[in-house]
């Protein structure tokens, strides 16, 4: 008699994006859909417990970073006693962004990996190690003046004329002076 046993699927699945903000900045979104029964760690899972999810770049010479990873959407909370801690985590689909500020003006590839874990409720667990490339096309900061430029303009406040001093356009006579 032969016994196997099948490993279920654990690929997480990722979409990878980014958007152009008014400032020039960039935001990478990176969209995860996590196999059914299955979580993945929130990057902010507490130190000693599943390993969360990192995302690092290859390369940042075309850019820096400004600020940390951004959850999307609120991660579910719940105590493990194996580690005694409340772990953090994402069933179904995790979205996360982060906000770059290129220091070029030509496009470039943002090239990182992901390194985190998932698990399910039967103990088995499996490690996301994946790459992504994304393609990000640089473009100038929205100015003051262009948004100016789009601006109504106030007219300039009407004078007060006073009547008793002006004449009339339509009323008023021309007078030629005799030597």
């Amino acid at each position: 008699t032969i016994t196997a046993t099948a490993q279920p699927n654990a690929t997480v699945l990722w979409n990878c994006s980014s958007k152009t903000l008014p400032n020039g900045n960039v935001e990478l979104i990176f969209d995860a859909t996590i196999p059914d029964g299955f979580r993945l760690y929130s990057p902010y899972n507490p130190e000693g417990a599943s390993k969360p999810l990192m995302i690092a770049f290859d390369n940042q010479d075309n850019f820096t970073t400004d600020g940390k990873i951004i959850e999307l959407q609120k991660p579910e909370e719940h105590y493990e006693e194996v580690f005694e801690v409340t772990e953090k985590y994402f069933k179904k689909n995790a979205k996360f962004k982060i906000v770059i500020k290129p220091s070029v003006n030509e496009p470039f590839t943002v090239d990182g990996k992901f390194d985190g874990q998932v698990c399910n409720d039967q103990f088995y667990c499996a490690m996301v190690r994946d790459e992504f490339h994304i393609n990000v096309t640089p473009q100038k900061p929205k100015s003051k003046d262009t948004e100016k430029k789009n601006e109504i303009t106030p007219a300039e406040p009407v004078k007060k004329v006073d009547p008793a001093t002006t004449t009339p356009a339509d009323t008023a006579v021309a007078t030629t002076i005799a030597p």
